[in-house]
């Protein structure tokens, strides 16, 4: 990541960074170097993994930032 691509996201956004699980740090070093360019951002520890486990809602699409009326029930996968 760069100014060069990321100049399209908005600055005024924070912006959520996660990885799969506990076992990456693929997120830590995207926020650090996100947060170095400038932008708000935020880690979910534990990844979408943990997000997962504790009952969170995830949802699909191809429209940015739009909620499913109905979203569906989270599995871990276990």
């Amino acid at each position: 990541m760069d100014a060069i691509t990321t100049a399209r996201l908005d600055r005024s956004k924070v912006y959520v960074i996660y990885c799969d699980g506990i076992g990456c740090n693929g997120s830590t070093k995207a926020a650090l170097k996100l947060a170095s360019l400038g932008f708000q951002v935020k880690e979910l520890i534990g990844g979408l993994d943990f997000w997962k486990r504790d009952g969170h809602p995830l949802t699909w699409g191809d429209a940015p930032g739009e909620w499913p009326l109905a979203a569906p029930k989270a599995s871990c996968g276990c």
